[in-house]
């Protein structure tokens, strides 16, 4: 049998534990909540692509300094494009 000791601890720890629950439904809005949530995942999500664009750029410009080579995966500059082909019956000299 437990002894009365135990039990009032269990009971008081219970108490505690209602206590700690209305404490928060009275103090925190669960909509404000929600909002805070989706403003620190847009800004994690915001940080996250800056710094990866960021990296990208570095990387870019440090890799031809250790390596001497164009980065992997960059375009190679296109040709220029070739003029228009022209007309023939407007270049041909009237006689």
């Amino acid at each position: 049998m437990p002894r009365r000791r135990d039990v009032v601890a269990e009971q008081l720890e219970a108490l505690a534990d209602d206590f700690e629950q209305l404490w928060k439904a009275a103090t925190r809005d669960p909509a404000a909540e929600k909002r805070k949530e989706r403003a620190w995942m847009l800004l994690t999500g915001v940080l996250g692509a800056a710094s990866t664009m960021a990296s990208r750029k570095l990387v870019a410009k440090l890799w031809p300094i250790l390596t001497g080579e164009s980065p992997p995966g960059t375009k190679a500059p296109s040709p220029p494009a070739a003029a228009p082909p022209r007309d023939r019956a407007s270049s041909a000299k009237p006689s």
